[in-house]
């Protein structure tokens, strides 16, 4: 496995299909500010996804079902 290797991201497009789902209009000069807000959201809740991404990686293990 590559050492530096994306593993989940949120690209312009997620942001536009959002955008139409809730009726916001929202263009590329936006997106700046889009990204801005994504990162106060997200803070270190990052950590939260990776240690559960772990631990039910761990049940699956103790299942041998994975």
């Amino acid at each position: 496995m590559k050492e530096k290797k994306t593993l989940y991201e949120i690209t312009s497009e997620d942001v536009m299909m959002v955008s139409e789902d809730i009726d916001i209009p929202v263009s590329f000069k936006d997106m700046s500010f889009i990204e801005d807000k994504i990162g106060d959201f997200l803070g270190d809740q990052w950590r939260d996804a990776i240690e559960y991404a772990l631990t039910e990686l761990e049940e699956k293990r103790k299942t041998k079902v994975y």
